[in-house]
């Protein structure tokens, strides 16, 4: 199995070693872990000047703990940038990632314990299995809310992605539908899918559109997010056009075309629907559309 792609992304990597670098330095601040070097000083008392080395890591934490957190910040980077490089022209599969990460925490645990042995003159190995479980221990968290982290994302990525799949198919097939409309919301995203004949007007009002239609043979409204040009684009080429500032008329409900003292107004065949008004700059194109039909 593929590890998620957010893995080889730089960006991630840098937030993560930033993220790791943080947790080990809060974690030293609030525990303060001593490596070994002065828990069990009754034990050390064969070896020369312990007691000096006890007092040397108490004066001196507030000093090797930043330093150690330096040694995590350098190493890691090194690593991940090395994880990079090596994935440019090939992709690990998780057993390879997991073997990364244990190398990572073993290489910067080794070079802790070399700075540690080196500034309290302590034998090498004395202090390296504690120093790898203290660093085990803590990195185990950050390593581990990464991972989570990757795969939820990896998840979101594909989800949205089988979406837009299934939302371009859904489209493909009622485009290839005759005689239905798709009324899209300002967003781009498909909100009503409605046969031709079935759409009695539609009135803007503001950024919405009321749509008046028949649905089992009752009247329905659906109210939606868009732009008259996008509605403009959507009635293209079909019996729907604008006839008021305000409406669209569907040219196949109109049973006629009527002369009032305000002006000229469309009567529709659907019983409830009152006449919709006709303003003079679309009152020619009305007449002349309605006369072909």
């Amino acid at each position: 199995m593929r590890i998620p792609k957010t893995i080889y992304k730089i960006k991630s990597n840098i937030l993560f070693i930033l993220g790791l670098v943080l947790f080990v330095l809060f974690f030293a601040i609030i525990y303060t872990p001593n490596y070994g070097l002065s828990e069990d000083a009754t034990g050390l008392s064969d070896i020369p000047n312990v007691e000096n080395r006890v007092q040397m890591w108490y004066s001196h934490q507030s000093i090797c703990l930043p330093l150690c957190c330096a040694i995590v910040l350098v190493v890691t980077t090194l690593s991940r940038t090395f994880l990079l490089l090596f994935t440019r022209t090939r992709r690990l599969r998780e057993i390879e990632y997991l073997w990364w990460q244990i190398s990572e925490v073993a290489i910067t645990s080794i070079f802790i314990n070399l700075f540690l042995s080196l500034f309290f003159h302590y034998p090498f190995f004395s202090i390296l299995p504690m120093v790898m479980i203290i660093y085990l221990s803590v990195c185990t968290y950050p390593y581990a809310f990464y991972w989570l982290l990757a795969e939820r994302l990896e998840r979101d990525i594909r989800l949205a992605e089988a979406q837009r799949t299934i939302t371009r198919l859904r489209r493909d097939g009622e485009e290839d539908t005759p005689g239905m409309l798709r009324f899209i919301d300002d967003k781009g995203n498909v909100r009503l899918v409605v046969g031709t004949e079935n759409v009695v007007y539609l009135e803007a009002a503001g950024n919405y559109v009321t749509i008046l239609y028949i649905s089992a043979g009752r009247l329905t409204r659906y109210s939606l997010r868009n732009t008259l040009k996008s509605i403009d684009e959507t009635c293209a080429g079909t019996p729907i056009i604008h006839c008021h500032r305000s409406y669209y008329i569907n040219l196949l409900h109109v049973r006629l075309l009527k002369k009032t003292t305000d002006g000229i107004v469309a009567e529709i065949d659907v019983e409830g629907v009152d006449p919709i008004p006709i303003s003079k700059s679309y009152a020619d194109e009305v007449t002349v559309r309605f006369s072909k039909l």
